[in-house]
């Protein structure tokens, strides 16, 4: 913080950017930097020498105890490897190529540190800047306008069960945006009293979606829909896959699609 005077001549503080800088080329080496009173921050992670090391990022409340923080890539401050998507959030991420630069944004509000540390190294190095300041983040992905980057698509064969699965994420849990359930008849159904359901697993609530067992001729389809908002429906559980399941239906083809993101 520095101390300027405003147009009446009156002294007032001014917050500053503040900057940390290191480079790391080992297992746990690490770049601790001072985020408290800043509202975001950008890592940029420049690898030289086939920089091969797995980095992750977390955040401190007390200085002290350390949490996985959430980062969204910045597409043009990143190159070499397999890029992140920019809206989908990581706080870990394994690299290896000849050049490999990564720029990450993410919110700092509330912290007093944040820190960059390799849990794997084979070799290279990582020249790591990290930058805070009390701005808005240059991400949109920061600044809450989400958007669902992954989906599932899966289709059954007729009269089988089928199962939709949302991979675990290491330190992540799924947000569903939308699942849409379609069943085919690719034979003439006959009514009957009992309903066929499909379930999910790894959602709050256990949530379910029927069926009826009504009359339908070849080709005609039923399709169920379910939306879950701007915020998403948040899966129960960290690292844990998410499920739709959806039972053998005689003379029915399913096919699902789940659209998710991904956070805390």
């Amino acid at each position: 913080m520095s101390i300027l005077r405003n147009l009446v001549n009156a002294f007032m503080p001014h917050m500053e950017a503040r900057r940390s800088t290191g480079a790391l080329a080992a297992v746990n080496a690490e770049l601790v930097h001072d985020v408290n009173g800043d509202e975001s921050v950008v890592i940029f992670i420049n690898g030289t020498g086939a920089f091969n090391a797995t980095y992750e990022v977390t955040g401190s409340p007390d200085g002290t105890n350390f949490y996985p923080m959430i980062c969204y890539p910045y597409s043009p401050g990143s190159l070499g490897g397999t890029l992140p998507q920019p809206g989908q959030p990581i706080y870990t991420e394994a690299v290896n190529a000849a050049t490999v630069q990564r720029m990450l944004c993410a919110a700092v509000g509330g912290l007093q540190k944040i820190r960059i540390r390799l849990t794997a190294y084979t070799g290279g190095s990582g020249a790591i800047a990290i930058n805070s300041d009390s701005c808005a983040s240059i991400s949109p992905y920061v600044r809450d306008q989400k958007a669902a980057t992954l989906a599932v698509t899966v289709t059954g064969a007729a009269s089988a069960a089928v199962t939709a699965t949302l991979p675990a994420v290491a330190g992540l849990r799924h947000y569903l945006d939308r699942i849409s359930i379609v069943r085919s008849a690719t034979a003439a159904l006959i009514a009957a009293a009992a309903p066929v359901v499909v379930t999910t697993t790894n959602l709050p609530g256990s949530p379910a979606f029927t069926f009826g067992s009504d009359v339908a001729g070849i080709g005609i389809d039923k399709e169920i829909v379910a939306e879950f908002g701007g915020a998403g429906l948040a899966a129960s559980a960290l690292n844990t896959a998410t499920t739709i399941v959806a039972p053998a239906y005689t003379g029915v083809i399913w096919r699902m699609n789940a659209f998710y993101r991904l956070g805390l």
